[in-house]
């Protein structure tokens, strides 16, 4: 139904949502996978993506990701457009909902989030118009002005698409894009360190990538622990826990346990045992000396 690199049921949400604009628009089933060929996500993950490429913010200046990433904080990266029939919609809305379940770290201070238009021919006010009606649902935690929607040149815009594997095709007729969905999240070097290809976006699993894009300067330390007991399953599209590495901690433990319930033991064995020795050594001392004095 929808050509792509992605696993089978990482898309599943992602290729219905594309599966009823498209066919809303051609109306039959038989032309969807002629007209979705080129449609793919080819994840790069530890790869960097261009820092230094200009776009037009909603605000009307220029920066580049390079730019946004100078505060150390990792960035959420979308890659939709204003006009989207549906597919944009979704994910964006499912991302400002996820994120708002995200209570310990805000957006504009512990992270950002980047919506990059794949449109070129989208305006700053298009764009500053979409932001304005995402910013409005956002919880109070989070700063507006964290969130940065992006519009530029076909010729930028594909420097960025093509590093993160976003492929997608333009429909002339109907003067719409057909791309898949996925929240790509950058570390502050700029390196790829996941994709999501949720709708509905989870705060756990949002926080988690978080932290994992953080690089160790996000989040607590319990969060950083958390992360180390958790792998990501591309399958479910989630982090879940390791039982290798939850088995290696409860053996740590347990010995560690073992060792802090047996030290009393062991030190007043060596306290008392050693008492013991000494005062038998001076028995055995004394009764030879008095064995070896002269009688008088």
């Amino acid at each position: 139904m929808f050509v792509s690199t992605m696993k089978p049921t990482e898309g599943v949400l992602v290729a219905f949502f594309c599966f009823l604009s498209c066919s809303f628009v051609f109306g039959t089933d038989d032309e969807v996978p002629a007209r979705l060929d080129g449609v793919s996500i080819d994840e790069k993950l530890g790869d960097t993506i261009p820092l230094d490429v200009q776009f037009m913010d909603d605000k009307g200046g220029m920066t580049s990701i390079g730019e946004l990433l100078e505060d150390g904080n990792p960035i959420i990266l979308t890659l939709n457009y204003s006009d989207c029939p549906g597919l944009c919609v979704a994910q964006l809305n499912g991302l400002s909902k996820g994120i708002n379940g995200v209570s310990s770290l805000g957006l504009g201070k512990d992270f950002k989030m980047v919506s990059l238009s794949i449109n070129p021919r989208e305006s700053r006010d298009r764009a500053a118009a979409t932001k304005a009606k995402y910013a409005e649902d956002l919880a109070d935690h989070h700063k507006a002005g964290g969130w940065h929607f992006l519009v530029g040149s076909e010729v930028n815009v594909q420097k960025i698409t093509k590093a993160v594997g976003f492929n997608y095709t333009f429909d002339a007729k109907h003067n719409r894009y057909n791309h898949a969905a996925a929240a790509i999240f950058v570390s502050p070097k700029g390196r790829i360190t996941r994709y999501l290809y949720e709708v509905g976006f989870t705060s756990d699993t949002l926080k988690m990538a978080l932290v994992e894009a953080g690089e160790g300067k996000i989040g607590s330390f319990l969060d950083s622990f958390v992360l180390k007991c958790f792998h990501y399953d591309a399958y479910e599209n989630r982090y879940t826990a390791s039982g290798k590495v939850l088995l290696s901690i409860a053996a740590g433990l347990f010995v560690a346990i073992g060792f802090v319930v047996s030290l009393p033991f062991w030190v007043s064995r060596r306290l008392f045992g050693g008492s013991k020795r000494q005062h038998s050594y001076s028995k055995t001392t004394s009764a030879i000396i008095d064995s070896t004095s002269p009688s008088h």
